[in-house]
């Protein structure tokens, strides 16, 4: 059985179950205006990592440029896949202090990455450099940390002693009411498919 699959056309994904959480960590591998990205990568096995790497040989045509990470909390493989396929780490400027070990790189809120993913930073939220990535032109937004699908079709926040202010948190993720999306790819728990802007604006209003 395959362990990574197409989520949304162009877009692979692969879990992790959290035992303490309960919840999967879902990463992602996107494939997509000539190059592709790995985000927030979790744990493969060595069956896995096969499937991934065959998967990166088969999408040849679309080299694999870097790992982005939405927070210094999903590291996750990252550090195992840099030296195998031989790419950069990135994360955003304000997590960079925060890693265990040195980045490659940094971004910072509304550059463009690999694969035409747009930067969303995302401030009061567990980490200073939480973000989110765009692709403007498929309508899907992938996050890390900042809502979570414990339960499915729905979203929600971490646990509230996770941050400085619960409410903080919440209003500033309003900031996602400027983009268009209507898939939503989450590091942890059930991705929503459809009409997910409308799930996300009628939570953070609730």
């Amino acid at each position: 059985m395959s362990v990574i699959n197409e989520i949304v056309p162009d877009i692979f994904t692969w879990s992790e179950f959290s035992e303490e959480k309960q919840l999967d960590f879902n990463g992602y591998y996107i494939v997509r205006q000539g190059e592709s990205v790995l985000i927030d990568p979790p744990e493969l096995d060595e069956a896995g990592l096969h499937e991934l790497s065959a998967l990166v040989s088969k999408n040849g045509d679309y080299p694999l440029k870097a790992i982005y990470l939405t927070n210094v909390h999903h590291d996750r493989m990252s550090r195992q896949l840099k030296d195998k396929f031989s790419i950069p780490i990135c994360i955003h400027e304000k997590d960079k202090a925060l890693l265990e070990f040195s980045a490659d790189k940094t971004f910072a809120d509304g550059e463009t990455g690999p694969c035409g993913l747009k930067v969303i930073h995302l401030s009061h939220q567990k980490s200073p450099g939480e973000s989110a990535f765009l692709l403007p032109d498929i309508r899907t937004l992938i996050v890390g940390d900042a809502l979570i699908g414990k339960i499915p079709g729905k979203v929600n926040l971490l646990p509230a002693e996770k941050y400085s202010d619960i409410q903080q948190a919440k209003d500033s993720l309003r900031i996602l009411s400027e983009h268009d999306f209507d898939t939503l790819l989450v590091g942890d728990g059930n991705s929503i498919l459809k009409d997910a802007k409308k799930i996300v604006m009628a939570f953070l209003e609730g």
